[in-house]
């Protein structure tokens, strides 16, 4: 396909650069603003817990006293992303679950390294909790690095024994920066966006004094009993396909509920892609079936 190609061609030029300058480029084109918002979507900033976010939500819910809140952790290595690389995605699910999604601008490596982006994931959930909140309207959602900081606070409010919420929704998640599973190896020639020595790069801006198999770090590596109901969503052809696939097992394995769902060859994270792609676009439909199933 031809964003295929176009993503590529864009993976081999930047394996030309130094780490420094592929990872500065890499935040610049996820900071720049492409998103094409419906008219009958309203977006709104705001704070919580200190943290930047924003509200993307449909006019046909503007009297409804509490639709579903999906808390949404945009991906991008740790060290990229934005509100405006997401914003598009964010909308097309809000319309399609007939949910509000919470976007949230957690900090970003180096500058903060591991655990800022977590603690402020934990801080925007346990603030939304204290503004009364129902957890049974909360899904928690991210794709790649989002996918991991999605999987790594679900563990955390287990572990602090608040209130659930109901389900989880990882696109792609990246959940073992060890960065060594099999799918690292045999899809190294079929990921166009992704390998392994970006990953290991991205890990290292990351993490902080804990070792990349550290259970908060690698949340792949904590303990998943306890844990809501969880959708996952992956290529067969990205570099991330058996962290997917690992999560999917350890999970049923041990008595849990997921989901997983795999395409054949759209690009890693695709679901945010699905203003381009129609699999995106399926993967969106397939996440908002799952969504009302948890609601109602």
């Amino acid at each position: 396909m031809a964003l295929n190609a176009l993503f590529r061609a864009a993976q081999k030029a930047a394996m030309r650069l130094e780490p420094q300058q592929r990872f500065l480029r890499s935040r610049k084109l996820l900071a720049v603003d492409r998103s094409r918002v419906s008219s009958s979507i309203q977006v709104r900033p705001d704070t919580l817990a200190g943290v930047k976010v924003e509200w993307i939500s449909h006019e046909r819910n503007a009297n409804a006293s509490q639709p579903p809140v999906c808390v949404y952790f945009h991906g991008g290595g740790f060290v990229a992303g934005s509100l405006n690389s997401h914003r598009d995605m964010a909308a097309m699910l809000c319309d399609k679950a007939n949910a509000t999604v919470l976007m949230v601008d957690y900090r970003l490596a180096p500058e903060h390294r591991f655990p800022a982006g977590l603690d402020d994931a934990l801080a925007v959930y346990s603030a939304l909790l204290a503004q009364g909140f129902s957890a049974n309207r909360l899904f928690l959602a991210g794709d790649s690095a989002g996918g991991n900081i999605t999987l790594a606070t679900a563990q955390a409010i287990r572990d602090a024994q608040l209130p659930a919420p109901k389900a989880l929704v990882l696109f792609s998640p990246w959940i073992d920066l060890q960065n060594n599973s099999p799918s690292c190896s045999a899809n190294a020639n079929h990921d166009v966006m992704l390998n392994t020595q970006i990953l290991d790069e991205f890990a290292l801006l990351y993490a902080s004094d804990l070792s990349l198999d550290h259970p908060r770090m690698s949340p792949l590596r904590g303990a998943v009993t306890g844990l809501p109901p969880c959708l996952i969503i992956a290529s067969k052809v990205e570099v991330l396909r058996d962290d997917a696939r690992q999560l999917y097992e350890k999970i049923t394995t041990q008595g849990g509920r997921a989901e997983l769902l795999e395409w054949d060859k759209p690009p890693h994270a695709f679901p945010v892609l699905a203003r381009f792609l129609p699999e995106g676009r399926d993967a969106l439909k397939a996440t908002a079936t799952f969504m009302k199933k948890h609601v109602s």
